[in-house]
């Protein structure tokens, strides 16, 4: 018997599209998505963020949007990422700040900060009708390697957390949230910015940091991180 082997990970038939629902970013838009549970198949999620799809628990996707091509993936190429003048001040203020990597384990304490986080930024999204049980299905159900890197002030009081998926050459940011009040003084650029610090001195390549559409301002915060890359018809391309 002669043994067809697939070209690529994408060709083997373990995928399903989504029905199509109102677009969260676009209006009047829809959306659609491919996704594959990746449970038994831990080893494609490698190429499969290659692909410009992202992980949710145990699922990978990937919008497959008819007659739109707005969501972007976008990485940052960690060993050229350098700290620009506004990065450094931002830095400066939050000096005090502290991080550590640590088991992707639920707290209540992570769960709080969440709720205000989405509270205050995200009222009325999706994400902010999530009980406890769902925040801790987002947090803890991972068929690879995550982990989370926790943010605190200088009183060892949480305020912020990365989940973060960790692969061999690349890691992913999944989700971010930390205290709102501290927005104006730049927490979350300050927390990916030290992502990629992390990744720049333990050799990691790229930072995956999701979907980017150019007229959406709440996702600009993403270009600011650089040299970045987008997935452009297949392809990565400096942006």
């Amino acid at each position: 018997m002669i043994d067809i082997k697939p070209k690529s990970v994408l060709e083997q038939p373990i995928y399903m599209l989504t029905k199509a629902t109102p677009c969260p970013y676009l209006e009047g838009k829809v959306e659609k998505r491919i996704a594959t549970d990746i449970t038994h198949n831990v080893d494609i999620q490698d190429e499969l963020a290659l692909n410009g799809f992202r992980r949710v628990e145990n699922w990978m996707y990937r919008p497959v949007c008819d007659n739109c091509s707005a969501c972007k993936s976008y990485r940052v190429v960690i060993d050229k990422f350098e700290l620009t003048k506004s990065l450094k001040r931002i830095h400066k203020k939050l000096g005090e700040v502290n991080f550590k990597i640590i088991e992707n384990k639920a707290t209540r304490e992570h769960y709080d900060l969440f709720k205000k986080y989405q509270f205050q930024r995200h009222n009325g999204g999706s994400m902010a009708d999530m009980d406890e049980d769902d925040f801790v299905s987002m947090i803890e159900t991972s068929p690879i390697k995550t982990f989370l890197m926790e943010f605190r002030d200088k009183y060892n009081k949480l305020i912020g957390v990365i989940l973060l998926d960790v692969n061999d050459t690349t890691l992913s940011a999944v989700y971010s949230f930390f205290e709102p009040n501290y927005k104006q003084i730049g927490l979350g650029n300050f927390m990916i910015s030290q992502c990629l610090i992390y990744g720049k001195k333990n050799n990691f390549k790229y930072l995956y940091l999701g979907y980017y559409i150019s007229q959406i301002t709440s996702m600009a915060y993403k270009i600011r991180f650089k040299p970045g890359q987008i997935l452009d018809n297949n392809e990565w391309v400096d942006l």
